[in-house]
């Protein structure tokens, strides 16, 4: 199904694996407070930034990316783990334009 995101994601992006993605999946559940926006959510981790804690994952249940920044500690408010729901075409847009920075 996410096959399509390999067209476009080049470093410092990667795709992970499934311990990999079971674990950020276990990670993101354990910061989101009742007030964050993908709370209740099944939200499945698909990629990562290599060099940040960024986090790409698919909601199924909106039809978007989530762009998640974890931060690795229970979060109290609506506004933390930051929170970007996308598109693909919009994931396309941001990811090429990280691997640009990334490579300058």
């Amino acid at each position: 199904m996410h096959e399509n995101l390999k067209s476009f994601m080049n470093d410092p992006w990667w795709f992970i694996p499934k311990k990999m993605s079971e674990f950020l999946n276990e990670e993101l559940t354990k910061e989101l407070s009742p007030k964050h926006i993908l709370y209740g959510k099944e939200a499945i981790a698909v990629a990562r930034r290599e060099d940040n804690d960024d986090a790409v994952y698919w909601i199924n249940e909106l039809n978007k990316y989530a762009l998640v920044h974890l931060t690795y500690s229970k979060e109290n408010s609506a506004d933390f783990p930051k929170t970007q729901l996308v598109t693909l075409d919009e994931l396309e847009e941001y990811c090429k334009k990280v691997s640009k920075e990334y490579e300058e």
